[in-house]
């Protein structure tokens, strides 16, 4: 079965202090994991700034019904697809959904990267993303919600 892989942007339309918004958070990926597992798919949520940035791997069918789900959901606005495309691995294998937090220095990155991205008329490829979201998984010195993450390998 062919692989494919789903990267999109949305802002947050989450409402609440910022505790409610990280258990917000911390429920739609708990939820997400229970549900990627039964539809064999695996992914990561990166939170950052009132986005969302979200990368999901899997069968075709599955993307597309998980991606039309976000589509409607009225915790998104403004959902943008970044990239759709056939995949040869998984990037995020190991996780069927896991939420990335990145803490207060590499967001003070992105916000640089941002700017910089704006002056030189660059957008930030979709496969850079992914990987920075891999790196932030792999080496974020800060809890990531572990506990709410399902930790089932896709080959």
């Amino acid at each position: 079965m062919p692989l494919h892989r789903l990267l999109y942007t949305s802002e947050m339309a989450l409402i609440g202090s910022e505790t409610d918004i990280r258990q917000q958070v911390a429920d739609i990926v708990a939820r997400s994991a229970a549900r990627n597992v039964a539809d064999g798919l695996t992914g990561a949520l990166l939170q950052t700034r009132g986005m969302f940035i979200q990368a999901l791997e899997g069968p075709l069918a599955a993307i597309e019904a998980t991606f039309e789900r976000i589509c409607c959901d009225l915790r998104h606005r403004r959902v943008d697809l970044q990239e759709f495309v056939r995949a040869d691995s998984r990037v995020f294998g190991e996780w069927s959904m896991v939420n990335i937090t990145p803490d207060r220095t590499i967001e003070k990155l992105f916000t640089a990267a941002e700017l910089l991205s704006e002056q030189e008329h660059e957008a930030v490829s979709a496969q850079a993303t992914i990987q920075l979201m891999r790196s932030l998984l792999l080496t974020n010195s800060t809890p990531m919600t572990h506990s709410s993450l399902q930790s089932t390998r896709f080959s």
